[in-house]
């Protein structure tokens, strides 16, 4: 990948794995509304903390290319 440029196919991988990122943070959101283990409920925290880290990454390496991916993080 060039800074700023994307390939089409990049741009693909880009927008389905930003799709996976809302699809799993929807589950863990369901879960943490689920569980009472604290402890459950704090790795649930952690991976929807690290998901939104990875959206917020996928997002600007769009946002870079000039390209808006119409997705919002939950």
């Amino acid at each position: 990948m060039h800074m700023g440029r994307l390939t089409e196919m990049e741009r693909l991988a880009i927008e389905e794995q930003l799709r996976s990122e809302e699809i799993c943070s929807s589950k863990v959101q369901l879960y943490m509304s689920v569980t009472r283990d604290p402890a459950v409920q704090a790795v649930l925290q952690q991976m929807a903390e690290k998901g939104q880290r990875h959206f917020s990454t996928l997002n600007s390496m769009l946002q870079e290319a000039g390209i808006a991916s119409g997705m919002a993080q939950n």
